[in-house]
């Protein structure tokens, strides 16, 4: 990618998770996470657009993420763009990425 179009700024934070969308799912790694989405590793990747889900442990939770895929790069893997947070997932996501951006998440 040429140029960073994201609105928040991402953290170097490997974490094991699983992605699932229409075309399939698997294990896979978060390779960086912010507030606006994250970079996964995996060796499948679903189709831009596609709608994913991704489950991690952030502390001693689960937490699942719903977006959209905005970039593939094969064969590495996929970047997700979340869809708006719910409470729950802002209170988890806060364990990793402390305070939310003034402009909401």
């Amino acid at each position: 990618m040429s140029q960073d179009h994201r609105k928040y700024i991402r953290i170097a934070k490997p974490l094991e998770a699983t992605w699932r969308g229409a075309g399939g799912g698997s294990v896979c790694r978060i390779a960086d996470i912010g507030w606006g989405g994250c970079f996964v590793q995996a060796l499948a990747q679903p189709a831009i657009r596609e709608r994913t889900e991704i489950t991690a442990r952030i502390g001693d939770r689960d937490i699942t993420l719903n977006g959209s895929v905005v970039y593939v790069e094969a064969p590495f893997g996929f970047s997700i763009e979340f869809d708006p947070l719910t409470e729950e997932q802002i209170t988890v996501m806060k364990e990793l990425l402390g305070e939310p951006p003034a402009s909401g998440a």
